[in-house]
Formats: structure tokens, sequence, C-alpha cells
């Protein structure tokens, strides 16, 4: 449990590292007000669902809902459906953020990251390890992959990056029991993603 309590921070020093920095305004409280009183325009596929957010749209499995209670401030979770109000459910959040690297960067934003996610760890005493690739998504834009590997559990907390210049959506995945269906709901999110 304590090792939960410890990775929040690592993973909000990791976005600052990369120039996140950003702090909270009206405007912004009025924007995701707006936001979530927009019309949802969703649409089945093959398999699952095509999402449509603000900031581009991904597809999720069938049986896969948002937990509308914990998505917020721009940030949306899902978990299996039934699932949206346990204590600790598996779960994959997206979000997006802002960076200081152009695409042609983008290697700059994959090592800092990867600085910035061990020392965190280093410095938390938290025995785990981060692994790192790269590939596209479906729609050719650039993906970095971060797995965080606790030494000492089955848990296995993956972050997706797809990047932009200057921004960045973050498909973050918490997979407490190495559910292999977790997995390829959190990789079936990132290939699929599309820019708005």
């Amino acid at each position: 449990m304590m090792k939960k309590i410890f990775l929040i921070p690592i993973i909000i020093l990791a976005l600052s590292a990369c120039g996140g920095s950003r702090t909270g305004t009206m405007e912004d409280s009025k924007k995701v007000e707006s936001h979530k009183n927009e019309k949802s325009k969703d649409t089945k596929e093959e398999g699952g669902e095509r999402i449509k957010k603000k900031f581009g749209s991904f597809i999720i499995p069938d049986g896969w809902v948002e937990a509308k209670e914990q998505s917020g401030h721009g940030k949306y979770f899902y978990v299996v459906k039934g699932h949206e109000n346990d204590v600790r459910p598996n779960n994959i959040s997206i979000n997006k953020g802002h960076q200081n690297y152009n695409l042609d960067e983008s290697e700059k934003f994959a090592e800092s990251t990867t600085w910035q996610l061990n020392m965190q760890l280093k410095q938390s005493g938290i025995d785990a390890v981060v692994y790192g690739s790269s590939g596209t998504t479906d729609a050719g834009d650039i993906m970095y992959i971060f797995d965080i590997k606790f030494n000492d559990s089955n848990e296995i907390d993956r972050q997706y990056y797809i990047l932009r210049d200057k921004k960045f959506v973050m498909i973050y995945m918490s997979n407490f029991d190495n559910d292999e269906s977790v997995n390829e709901t959190a990789k079936l999110m990132a290939k699929s993603f599309e820019w708005k």
C-alpha cells in the first residue's frame, strides 16, 4: 500500500521534469465544467467503442466503462464494468499534458522521463524497475511506453505517452494482479488513439 502512496509523487515529478508545470485558474475550472456538459459522440466499433474526448479519441473494449466518480479535471478513468466502486480495481486513466519538447526532440522527452522515474523510485526506497520502449500509434504518432515493475508483487504500472509538439496524452495503467486483459486494454487504447 505504501508503494502506491509514493507512486503518485513520482508521476507528478516525472511530468514536471518534462515541462508539465501549470497552475490552475478559474478559467481552467470553467473549461472543465463546460467539457463535462458536452454531449458525447462516442461510436461503436467492432469489439468496442470509440470514445471521444476534447483532446482526441480512442477505443475501449466491450465490458469496460468510465469510472465517472473518479474521473475529473481532464483525467478519465476506465475499469471493468461492475468494478467502478471497488477500493483498488485494475484501472486505466487517460489525460492530456504539456511538455517542453518538439517531436524532433522526442528522445530527450523519453530520456528525461526515464531518468526522473528511476531517481524517484530510488529516492523513495521503492523496490521496482523501470523498463522503456517505443513505437507508434495506428495513426502514426510517436509513442513511448514505460513499465514500472514492483519486485515484491505482481503489480505492473504502465505509462503510454503519445507525443505531439509540446504536448502529450498519457494513458496510465495500474494492473494490480497482472491480468493480461488489462494490459491488452491499455495497449488498445494507446494504439487506437487519434489526436483531435
